[in-house]
């Protein structure tokens, strides 16, 4: 995943000219169509980049078949400082003969959809949803799994039977080691860096004419009220029973206790003075008691 970045970063200096800084985000994917083992990276990069003189610079034209060869080699130089034996070398070395044109790198040419929503939802899927999805499945009789899938070479649906532990191994190696980030970002969309350049961006973007509702629309954070209500249409903070709205009290973990107390947030004073309170009541005065009283109402208590 560093590689893919570096390799972009490098192409794009290449083509500008001049040192840009980008923003990228770089989603891995282990399975193919059919299932087998097959990595590769999904790449989002932005339309131009950061001057150091903190200016933004669009990119006219991109040089996609310097891709493959700067795909190559920041990849092949990877493995040589990581493995380093002799022979991941003799490998390397055989491998430069046998593709002296670069590896792949598939690209589409011509013109970004606007914002990049169907691309957007293309790689989002990768992130959490399983290498096959259960449509696929044609049959399963106990012992043999059949299921189908679209070949790239061929450009045909394709069928495939296998045993019960062929599948279940087959789409089980593509289940990453616990911690590991199937996603990242760097460059702009990096998270240290993202607030500072947010604004700055969002004001270029409007001077430029960029029809930016769409792109904010994907890459909102939505709270987790909203991702429940539309992904089951339920409201996990309407009561089932009397309708009415509740609050979030109280969060209880089994290992680490009581990791969020709206109570101690109210005398923390973490919204000030309640509405309606006489001017000068803070958060240690009469509106937190107020609010505390209020809150303990709507609860029954």
């Amino acid at each position: 995943m560093q590689c893919g970045v570096a390799m972009l970063r490098d192409a794009l200096s290449w083509c500008t000219k001049v040192k840009r800084e980008a923003g990228y985000v770089v989603v891995l994917e282990t399975a193919g169509r059919s299932g087998h083992w097959n990595p590769h990276l999904h790449i989002l990069m932005t339309s131009g980049g950061m001057t150091p003189q903190q200016k933004w610079r669009e990119v006219g034209y991109f040089p996609f078949t310097v891709l493959h060869k700067k795909w190559q080699y920041h990849l092949f130089t990877m493995l040589k400082q990581r493995v380093g034996t002799r022979a991941i070398k003799a490998k390397i070395d055989a491998l430069w003969r046998k593709y002296p044109r670069g590896l792949v790198a598939y690209l589409e040419e011509g013109k970004v959809p606007a914002g990049g929503e169907g691309l957007a939802y293309y790689v989002a899927k990768y992130v959490v949803s399983p290498p096959i999805s259960l449509r696929r499945i044609l049959s399963y009789d106990g012992q043999q799994v059949r299921y189908g899938y679209n070949d790239h070479k061929t450009k045909q649906r394709q069928e495939e039977e296998v045993s019960a532990l062929t599948c279940i191994g087959r789409m089980g190696q593509h289940m990453l080691p616990k911690g590991f980030h199937r996603m990242r970002s760097d460059g702009l969309h990096a998270t240290c860096k993202v607030k500072k350049v947010k604004g700055l961006l969002t004001v270029l973007m409007v001077a430029l004419g960029r029809l930016i509702k769409g792109t904010y629309r994907i890459v909102a954070q939505k709270t987790y009220r909203e991702r429940v209500l539309a992904s089951t249409g339920r409201d996990p903070l309407r009561c089932v029973r009397c309708g009415g709205e509740m609050i979030l009290w109280q969060v209880w973990h089994p290992r680490y206790g009581v990791v969020y107390d709206e109570l101690q947030a109210i005398k923390r004073g973490r919204y000030g003075p309640c509405r309606g309170s006489p001017p000068g009541a803070g958060a240690d005065g009469d509106g937190t008691k107020a609010l505390t009283q209020l809150a303990l109402a709507d609860l029954g208590v």
